[in-house]
Formats: structure tokens, sequence, C-alpha cells
């Protein structure tokens, strides 16, 4: 088996064997099935870390070969990158991803995200594919530690053209509530006598564009 971990900016694309995140991280494991070019996918995690770094969150992220398998630490939050939704996967006709549980009673929560749509919203936007991608991902994380949807900043409901330009220029950050409530999570996380590897979602939500 093998695994990719981006551990720094500076130090991306190291191969081979993952050690475990530190006790105050959140480790996000990413299974890719859409194609996504590598250069696209390292450039999408470098945003989305710098996005939860502003929030006071370190984030440790493993690119996972789904046909391989790769380690993973005791916990962990999944995304899965798709091209397309599945026939079972709660999402609107324009959503770009999606967080639901796996049953009322599991803690365990996947996050799927939708490659066609978010180049084709990327596109009509003028916002890179790398750039919409980590938008995605960092509004999906925050749902899979409990965040809801909130005007401005990284969880708005509908993504729009303003939002991305916004993050390119460096404004893809939380809201300050919702980093708040990031870390406060995170911490829960981490406490001892939790036997669960994944954090629980409260309900199915996702981003969609307008």
């Amino acid at each position: 088996m093998s695994a990719l971990r981006i551990a720094f900016i500076a130090t991306s694309l190291a191969a081979g064997v993952v050690s475990a995140a530190a006790p105050d991280s959140l480790t996000v494991v990413v299974f890719e099935f859409a194609g996504v070019p590598h250069k696209v996918m390292v450039s999408a995690v470098n945003e989305a870390r710098h996005a939860f770094r502003s929030a006071g969150v370190k984030t440790e992220w493993i690119l996972c070969d789904a046909r391989q398998g790769c380690y993973v630490p005791e916990r962990f939050v999944q995304m899965k990158i798709v091209s397309q939704p599945l026939e079972q996967t709660p999402v609107s006709w324009h959503g770009l991803a999606a967080t639901a549980t796996c049953t009322v009673h599991e803690y365990c929560s996947a996050s799927y995200l939708f490659y066609d749509r978010i180049l084709a919203f990327g596109e009509t936007a003028g916002s890179s594919p790398d750039l919409t991608l980590a938008y995605a991902m960092a509004h999906e994380i925050g749902h899979m530690l409990g965040l809801g949807h909130r005007p401005g900043g990284i969880m708005t409901p509908s993504l729009t053209s303003h939002d991305l330009r916004m993050a390119a220029m460096g404004w893809l950050i939380f809201a300050p509530e919702d980093a708040r409530e990031l870390r406060t999570a995170i911490g829960r996380s981490q406490m001892s006598g939790m036997p669960e590897r994944r954090i629980r979602l409260t309900a199915s939500r996702g981003i969609t564009s307008e």
C-alpha cells in the first residue's frame, strides 16, 4: 500500500509511509475517483490548508489511491472526489458537493465533491480549478465538523463568482464565529474515551452554485 501526504507547501509531494497526525490537528483523507490532475489536487490542498490555518486549525492531508489503499490515522475525516453525484447522493441539480452521515447510529460521515460540476462552475465564474476545488473542500469539511451555513465566508450556502474572486485575493477564510466552532469541534474529537474514528454529522448539507 502507498500514500501521499502533503506536509507543507514547500515540501509537498512526499510519498511513502505516513506518520500519525499531531494530537491537536485534523487529518483529512482524500479519495480521488475523478481523474483530477495531480498538480491541481496539490494546489487545492494547499489553498484549503491555508484557509484552516487562518482559522487556527492545523490540517494534515493524505491523498489515498482508492485502488491500492493507504495508511490512515486513528481519527480522520474523509472526502471522495467523484465526477458526478451518485444516484443515492442527496444533492440539488446545481450542487457542487454534499456531506452526509453513514447511518443514524454511526459516528462517521463522508463528503462527496462533484468535480465535473466544480470545473464547469469555476470556468463560468472565471476561477481556476484548484481554487474552486479548495473552496468546496473547505466548505464540506466545515460541515463534517458541525458547521451550518452562514452568509459570508467559506460557509456561504451559495457560492458565487464574487466569492471566488475574493478567494483569489487571499480571502478564502472562515468567519470568526465558524473559526471558533472549528477549534472547539477538533478539541472535542481529541478527548479520550471517544471510540469512533470519524466525527458525527447532524444533518446532510452541501454547497451549491448560483
